[in-house]
């Protein structure tokens, strides 16, 4: 197997394994590259409206594995910008969260409700995926503009958006 790019994004588990030394004990022969570094993360994940983790990687982003969701990085992998690993991802649940005074107890409640998510991402998926159970499509109001995950949930936290995921 040639040198892969392990470009973690949220993922605990891969910042775990580089600190234990875990890869290398594998001898996997990899590159651990951090794509955001230290600082106001939240800035740096503040992206333009419909551009996400696979527009980065369709402008050059390495990322083989981990720098996004399974989907954008299996749609990534098929047009020629990088390589899917098998099983080198986790699944894990999602939810949408809403400010504590928002009213809203139950997902039906969220109709009509701008929902800030990643764009071509997981969360624009899964919140579609978890919602469609509660409410038609049409009802489903997802926002693409609030940029990547730690930008959402910091307008989220300051009340500039009504609920994110």
């Amino acid at each position: 197997m040639s040198k892969f790019v392990i470009s973690p994004h949220f993922r605990l588990q891969e910042w775990v394994a580089e600190e234990k030394g875990y890869f290398k004990a594998e001898g996997l022969d990899y590159e651990f590259r951090d794509n955001y570094g230290p600082g106001d993360v939240a800035r740096k994940h503040a992206t333009p409206n419909r551009i996400g983790a696979y527009q980065s990687i369709e402008q050059g982003r390495a990322c083989d594995v981990s720098g996004a969701c399974h989907w954008t990085v299996n749609v990534a992998a098929s047009t020629g910008h990088g390589k899917l690993y098998a099983d080198a991802y986790s699944v894990a649940p999602c939810g949408v969260f809403v400010p504590p005074e928002s009213g809203i107890a139950h997902p039906s409640e969220l109709k009509d409700v701008p929902i800030s998510v990643g764009y071509q991402s997981g969360s624009h998926y899964s919140t579609i995926q978890g919602l469609e159970q509660y409410m038609g499509l049409d009802d489903i109001k997802l926002s693409f503009a609030d940029g990547l995950l730690f930008s959402r949930l910091e307008k989220l936290i300051d009340r500039k958006v009504p609920a994110a995921s």
